[in-house]
């Protein structure tokens, strides 16, 4: 019955069910049942051989090489034949692959020969040798097989940048002056220089250093994270601090803790600074721009004003300034007022010296303008003479008795020596001796 037992009882057989318990009062045949046994861990069984190799790829072992279930039944590789990777055709080295191509032939070698010979480049710089420009070299050059060209260097270590463009160049030496001429043409400023449109500050009693423009805030933005994330600090100085943990608690935290936007407590006591102190340099100095200036400007209503050479050209001309005036007219005029005219007028004299007729003259000509008789040949003063003998010509008057006659009239003092007024005396004239008839 294998693990059944037998007891004999007074009602026949009976069956032990739990045979591995031992009964009451009855001494137990196991020797293992000690405390001493209970203490001692049974070996684990061993894993099979033919299952051991697959767990080699998991169950890692000391001292032994991880290796993949699927390489155990391969065979152990030989490291002089063993290659990671594929192989690949030997290259034949850079001659091979410079001249990898063919070697001409006789023909070929022969044609390009010919088509080269055509250049006059082939000719006087032939490949391999130096152009022969026939110069006459000086027989010490001839002579001295160490000869150089140029200016032996010193023995000092002197760079190439130094040798090309030296430090003290004096295209590098500029001056303040060159500077701000090119301020004024190129807007050449500074790296981080701030422009001078020269305002005067001190008018409007403004400290371009500490004025700033705007409304000023009314909130403190000061610790604005740290009063975010800890709004006790906020109301640090009107009320208490709310507490979530006993008092021995919170002092432990705040000697061995840091706090937030607070110097960490090494239990040295105050030192004397104020409480708004703050250790370190400052990044930032009293007369610099800071990214709030640079963004928002900080410029009066007098810098904002256009400049007063607003729309004027930077390039000034040959002509000084006095001379640019919007009252001088530049050129040559038509009539030429400004000389005095010659006494004989050459032919080839275009000029207008002013005695030539207007358009007026052209659009109405005078009477005798069609003979070369103008005005002022009639207001042109004449001798007794001369004003006699045309006056006879043109028949005013017979005879010179005649002429003399009408000049002793009253008018002749007036008018002596003009032919219109001439005329006009003997109009006169004649008038009153109708007058008398």
């Amino acid at each position: 019955l294998g693990g059944w037992s037998r007891s004999a009882s007074m009602s026949g057989l009976h069956v032990d069910t739990t045979p591995f318990l031992p009964a009451a009062g009855k001494k137990g045949g196991s020797l293992h049942e000690t405390a001493a046994a209970c203490f001692v861990e049974e070996e684990r069984p061993p894993t099979p051989e033919h299952i051991r190799r697959f767990r080699k790829s998991y169950m890692k072992q000391p001292g032994k090489r991880t290796q993949h279930w699927g390489l155990e039944n391969d065979p152990p590789p030989r490291p002089s034949e063993f290659t990671y990777g594929t192989p690949g055709m030997k290259s034949r080295g850079v001659d091979g692959l410079m001249g990898s191509h063919a070697e001409p032939t006789s023909m070929q070698a022969y044609q390009q020969m010919r088509a080269e010979t055509i250049y006059e480049t082939s000719k006087k710089e032939q490949l391999g040798k130096t152009l022969n420009r026939h110069y006459e070299w000086p027989k010490q050059i001839v002579q001295d097989e160490e000869f150089r060209f140029g200016v032996k260097g010193s023995k000092e270590k002197v760079t190439a940048i130094e040798v090309i463009l030296p430090s003290d160049a004096p295209s590098l030496n500029v001056t303040e002056e060159q500077k701000e001429m090119y301020k004024l043409s190129h807007y050449a400023y500074e790296p981080g220089e701030q422009k001078s449109r020269k305002y005067n500050w001190q008018k409007a009693g403004i400290d371009p250093v500490t004025h700033v423009f705007g409304a000023v805030a009314e909130i403190d933005y000061k610790d604005g994270v740290a009063k975010a994330i800890n709004p006790d600090l906020e109301y640090e100085s009107k009320v208490q601090p709310t507490e979530f943990m006993p008092k021995s608690v919170a002092d432990f935290k705040k000697v061995r803790q840091d706090e937030l936007g607070k110097v960490k407590n090494l239990g040295l006591g105050r030192h004397p600074v104020p409480p708004d102190y703050t250790y370190g340099i400052s990044y930032k100095r009293a007369d610099d721009w800071g990214a709030k200036e640079c963004i928002q400007g900080n410029y009066t209503e007098e810098e904002q004003l256009p400049d007063p050479d607003l729309g004027r050209s930077l390039r000034r001309g040959c002509a000084p300034d006095e001379v640019l005036v919007s009252e001088r007219t530049f050129g040559v005029p038509n009539v030429r007022n400004d000389i005095k005219p010659p006494k004989f007028q050459s032919v080839a004299d275009s000029k207008n010296y002013g005695n030539e007729p207007g358009a007026k003259a052209l659009l109405y000509p005078q009477p005798y303008a069609t003979r070369g008789v103008y005005e002022e040949d009639f207001l042109k003063k004449y001798p007794k003479g001369e004003l006699c003998d045309i006056a006879i010509s043109a028949g005013f008057c017979d005879t010179m008795d005649e002429f003399d006659r009408v000049r002793r009239s009253e008018l002749t003092l007036i008018y002596s020596h003009s032919l219109k007024s001439f005329t006009a005396l003997l109009s006169g004239v004649h008038l009153k001796w109708c007058q008398r008839r």
